[in-house]
């Protein structure tokens, strides 16, 4: 098993790919903590890992809250021992016209998908140096790689992740912590419906195509189809696990080439 003997965190445990992580994590050998802010979907999540055979344990927290990355942390360390291993994944989305919505929603999405992220690396980085090292993966996009319209605050946020993933790897790679970032595409999540359905709302009435004079903002199928949580799982258990030893500090799309 990958991950046999590793104490990790997975945070958005309790849908989509969160949940396909925690559940991998676990079944390669990984004591796993699972937090979420839907308590009943992330304890519905451990429970099944639990009932599958699998270690996990359900921490509540709102990554955007030091204390709670403190409680969290703290719970790794006393009650399983340490902490290894780390999936930043939480976030959230909705889409924001740069020109015209309140600034409110700006900083609501920076403090989860960015600070959030902020949080758990810094956290996570204390104790893995006290451990000898550790690896943490986080989520960012590919909207962080290319312009999308109504995309602009979500793709800075994710643009953010990839710089902070690529500073802290060359920070802390002499303490033997390794930080890498995945850039999912078009996966079959409930977020992804969600986001559709808001885009195709938002012009229901209106003659420009989704997306606006700048394009469609709708999922991209260059791979022929939608990718699934289960396909980011795979990435995320390789890039923690030791065979990714010697990778870190890079971006990895996991987009059914939409990105080539």
């Amino acid at each position: 098993m990958l991950l046999e003997g590793k104490v990790g965190i997975v945070t958005g445990v309790g849908m989509g790919m969160g949940e396909a992580v925690a559940r991998r994590w676990a079944r390669e050998g990984a004591r796993v903590i699972g937090t979420d802010v839907n308590d009943e979907a992330g304890h519905a999540a451990v429970e099944a890992i639990t009932a599958a055979g699998g270690e996990a344990h359900y921490v509540h927290a709102d990554i955007a809250s030091e204390s709670d990355w403190q409680a969290v942390s703290a719970y790794a360390v006393n009650e399983l021992g340490g902490l290894n291993i780390m999936h930043n994944n939480a976030a959230v989305h909705f889409w924001f016209d740069s020109i015209n919505d309140p600034m409110e929603k700006w900083d609501q999405m920076m403090d989860i998908n960015l600070r959030g992220v902020l949080l758990g690396c810094r956290y996570g980085i204390r104790h893995m140096i006290t451990a000898g090292g550790g690896a943490i993966v986080n989520t960012s996009s590919v909207s962080a790689l290319h312009g999308v319209p109504l995309q602009g605050l979500y793709g800075s946020t994710k643009a953010g992740v990839i710089n902070l993933t690529r500073s802290l790897a060359r920070a802390y790679g002499p303490d033997g912590v390794r930080v890498n970032a995945i850039c999912p595409g078009t996966i079959d999540t409930p977020m992804l419906h969600t986001a559709a359905a808001e885009a195709a709302e938002l012009y229901r009435d209106q003659d420009e195509p989704v997306g606006g004079r700048g394009g469609s903002t709708g999922p991209t199928l260059d791979g022929g189809r939608l990718g699934t949580p289960d396909e980011i799982a795979n990435a995320v258990t390789f890039l923690v696990s030791d065979e990714a030893s010697y990778i870190s500090g890079v971006w990895l799309p996991v987009d059914g080439a939409m990105m080539a």
